[in-house]
């Protein structure tokens, strides 16, 4: 058994869902793609994006010795079984912030490869610093990007035990100085399918993985500071942090199997009370969630839209 081998066996034994691994070569290509997007300003206010392009396709700006990009998948899909009556979260927010269990699971990956050969040279990124995850699991051979700009995991993926397919999946990165053969990247089509822009209630989604941040749900609920526009507002429903439309629609995800993950099962969140939760309270109830990384401000804004949307859909209801 060769060292990537027992390392892809070590991946899947921590409860990883697909394992692959790319060479480090930089990606002008992907580099390029990232500038005609910040030209076109997609990214709304996240100035952090600007920041370093070229480090996010090139391994070696982070680790110079690098030889080798291990790239692992994580399924957090959870059944949303929400109520229509009351705000809702994002499926991927619903557990444990997957930045703190990701990266719990790479390290133990790390610790597992010392055991076999001793000390290497690495760094692990988990959707925290200037690295395109994304473009580094579809170089790995983990999948392709749809429409919607999310890593799929087509049903078809060789030597996945996992059974593993879909976009809920969370991406974690570690680059080496290990040298590992280098898989086939990811191939896949989203075909003549438009069902997640056609779903989109904002019109975010511009097609060939790309997506217009200014118009995103998603973006406005979780990076946007300031004041979100009356007319995504008002598209929101009950949505109030994240937005899983694309994806819930899409036909990759039609049978996605749960997570086995237990720090991404999800804990009652009981909206009825947090209208009138104070900022102490709020950073105690959600210091281990994705939903803590926000501001109160933010959480108190969201939290009104979707109760104000809910509000406005019950009075249409009694108007008929």
């Amino acid at each position: 058994m060769t060292l990537k081998q027992m390392i892809e066996r070590d991946a899947y034994d921590l409860g990883f869902s697909a394992f692959g691994v790319a060479a480090v070569d930089y990606d002008p290509l992907g580099h390029s793609r990232l500038v005609q997007w910040l030209d076109a300003g997609y990214q709304a206010s996240m100035e952090y994006m600007q920041r370093g392009p070229r480090q996010r396709f090139d391994p070696r700006t982070h680790l110079p010795d690098a030889r080798s990009v291990i790239v692992c998948a994580l399924n957090y899909y959870v059944s949303p079984n929400d109520d229509p009556s009351k705000p809702c979260i994002s499926i991927y927010a619903r557990g444990e912030n997957y930045h703190t269990v990701l990266r719990d699971k790479l390290e133990a990956l790390v610790i597992k490869i010392k055991e076999k050969i001793g000390n290497f040279k690495y760094r692990v990124f988990v959707d925290s610093q200037a690295f395109s995850e994304k473009t580094w699991a579809q170089k790995a051979g983990i999948g392709f990007l749809g429409r919607n700009a999310m890593l799929i995991i087509p049903p078809k993926k060789r030597n996945n035990p996992a059974r593993a397919w879909g976009s809920f999946h969370f991406l974690g990165v570690i680059i080496s100085d290990l040298y590992l053969e280098s898989d086939s990247p990811g191939v896949g089509t989203c075909g003549e399918c438009r069902k997640c822009i056609d779903a989109c209630p904002t019109n975010a989604i511009i097609g060939n993985a790309i997506v217009d941040s200014n118009r995103c749900i998603s973006y406005h609920t979780t990076q946007n500071k300031g004041e979100i526009p009356n007319e995504i507002a008002s598209a929101m429903g009950n949505m109030m942090f994240g937005c899983d439309i694309c994806q819930l629609i899409c036909p990759y995800n039609s049978r996605s199997n749960p997570t086995s993950e237990a720090r991404f099962k999800p804990g009652p969140v009981d909206f009825d009370r947090q209208k009138s939760i104070t900022e102490n309270e709020f950073k105690s109830r959600f210091a281990k969630s994705s939903l803590g990384e926000i501001k109160f401000g933010m959480f108190e804004r969201n939290l009104r839209i979707a109760w104000s949307n809910l509000k406005n859909r019950l009075n249409r209801n009694w108007s008929r």
